[in-house]
């Protein structure tokens, strides 16, 4: 099964086009997807990454695409990966820049430049604080932790917040310009390097606060990312989205892993 590798601020992912493999590879990876996700994401024994993305042909869209995360569960939305089907979409369709791309949590639009990729999420819903967390809904669930400290002490609360209440959840730490600072627990993955609803997730908690205002930026351990907010509420983030490279993968015999450069 033919396979891209990009990442999204080093949130990686292991993308699979629909329309590029056989029909019965594509249907024994959906029906075990739960027991080959994992597998695929090891970062000793497989490809590694941070989960799978199936992208989908669409008759409304330009393309659909369904997130698992490293253990096989279904993600909602993911805001990397979806700048990263952007880029990839941009190189299959060559001269095309803008996207709509469906998710599980509805359609993001997504442009797209040499340097950058920038994604819609939506509208961010507040749900209420709880142990010193603020609960937030960008597309997914979100538990934002704003704190001075970006420790590993204090990173274990955001831990046990994506245990306790399964969301992902964001250690941020406001900073002296327009900006913030993040460490991430994401479900079903662990500690990422970067998040994207998550940053976004961060930014409208701080914005609603007061401590900072739209665009800002959000610097992750991968890198930067831009958000902002339209006149409608709707959120976007703008960023780097690479591809690392393509290669094949035997996944009724799995190991057999072929890499190449893109």
């Amino acid at each position: 099964m033919l396979f891209v590798k990009m990442n999204g601020l080093g949130n990686d992912y292991l993308f699979i086009d629909g329309e590029k493999v056989p029909e019965n590879q594509l249907k024994y990876l959906e029906t075990h997807i739960k027991e080959l996700a994992p597998r695929i994401s090891d970062r000793h024994f497989g490809v590694g990454g941070d989960g799978v993305v199936i992208i989908y042909a669409s008759r409304s869209q330009d393309a659909e695409m369904l997130i698992f995360n490293a253990d096989g569960s279904l993600g909602k939305t993911c805001g990397n990966a979806l700048r990263c089907v952007g880029r990839y979409l941009s190189l299959k369709h060559p001269g095309k820049r803008y996207f709509r791309v469906g998710t599980s949590s509805g359609v993001s639009e997504i442009t797209v430049s040499e340097e950058s990729v920038e994604a819609t999420l939506s509208k961010a819903v507040f749900l209420g604080k709880k142990e010193g967390a603020y609960f937030v809904n960008v597309g997914n669930p979100h538990a934002v932790i704003v704190s001075e400290s970006l420790s590993d002490t204090n990173f274990s609360l955001a831990e046990e917040m994506t245990r306790v209440y399964d969301v992902n959840a964001e250690l941020v730490r406001p900073e002296s310009d327009n900006s913030f600072t993040m460490r991430v627990s994401e479900r079903g993955s662990g500690e990422t390097l970067a998040c994207g609803s998550g940053a976004a997730a961060a930014a409208a908690v701080l914005n609603k606060l007061g401590l900072k205002k739209f665009p800002m930026t959000g610097r992750l351990k991968g890198g930067e990312l831009t958000i902002d907010i339209n006149s409608g509420g709707v959120l976007s983030i703008s960023g780097a989205a690479e591809i690392n490279y393509t290669g094949e993968i035997d996944i009724f015999r799995y190991g057999q892993i072929k890499r190449q450069l893109f």
